[in-house]
């Protein structure tokens, strides 16, 4: 869509805000938290795609017209994910936090972020491996509905495949990672059986719920893009999911200054990782 000539400029806070009151007004999307340096690089790199002078003039087209806004909620919200993403992280779950969660009857995992599903289906493949999938339930959020359907569909170009295939190994991957797709010459496909264990739901972490009674909850690189008021709201949102004992994964770059001191219920197992674990005693 052309609106009107692009020209170089920059953007003025009151017009991210008055773009942002819309959003959350008119279709329930509240991105006021989010951190305003990285929001604005995505909402400049917009005008260009639309060819406006000023942020303001795409609010009253947001307004009115929903794919133009679902376009905005995309660029906000741009999903980063890849077969295991930080191979060593994966290794340490296989190797370390697996093992205790196999102690619970029944494996409860949320993933919050889902992007276009590897990462979920990571966790799906890992369970598996480690014998724990018939008894692992795993719950898959994102905001964004379109991410969510292409991550149902469990289907990728296969032009990632090698180096999703070295993620794989690195992670101390025990089989061929090839055997867990049905590939074409151009896609790959997750199979069935590991989509089974994964439902995937819409979930906007500023007003919904908890998930309760979690034994592990995988939230990477998400607050990255958070205020400090939403990160704070969001830790603690995380922390009420989890079970006593259960376990809760950052991203490596998320290293909120004091969270384990702001949030008493975790303990801080490994920094290098970003892993705390809700304390046996914390209700």
């Amino acid at each position: 869509m052309t609106l009107l000539k692009w020209k170089n400029h920059h953007i003025q806070d009151v017009e991210v805000n008055l773009l942002l009151n819309a959003l959350k007004e008119r279709y329930g999307y509240d991105f006021t938290g989010y951190a305003r340096a990285s929001l604005k690089r995505r909402l400049l790199a917009l005008t260009h795609d639309f060819e406006v002078q000023h942020l303001s003039q795409l609010i009253p087209i947001v307004l009115y017209d929903e794919a133009v806004a679902q376009t905005v909620i995309n660029s906000i919200s741009v999903p980063t994910s890849d077969f295991f993403r930080d191979p060593s992280v994966w290794y340490y779950l296989r190797n370390t936090v697996l093992p205790r969660l196999a102690s619970f009857p029944r494996i409860n995992i949320w993933q919050v972020g889902c992007g276009y599903g590897q990462e979920a289906y990571s966790l799906a493949i890992l369970l598996y491996e480690t014998g724990l999938l018939k008894r692992s339930r795993l719950f898959s959020s994102d905001i964004n509905p379109l991410f969510l359907d292409k991550a149902r569909l469990g289907c990728w170009s296969v032009r990632h495949k090698q180096q999703w295939n070295d993620n794989y190994i690195h992670a101390g991957g025990m089989g061929d990672f090839a055997d867990f797709f049905i590939e074409s010459e151009t896609v790959i496909r997750i199979r069935d059986e590991f989509k089974q264990p994964i439902e995937f739901i819409q979930h906007n972490l500023v007003v919904d719920d908890v998930f309760k009674e979690m034994q592990l909850v995988v939230c990477r690189n998400v607050l990255l893009y958070f205020g400090n008021a939403l990160q704070e709201h969001v830790v603690n949102l995380l922390t009420r999911s989890l079970e006593r004992g259960g376990f809760l994964l950052l991203g490596r770059g998320e290293n909120i200054v004091d969270l384990a001191k702001k949030h008493p219920q975790l303990t801080l197992l490994d920094s290098s990782l970003q892993l705390y674990r809700k304390r046996i005693g914390s209700s």
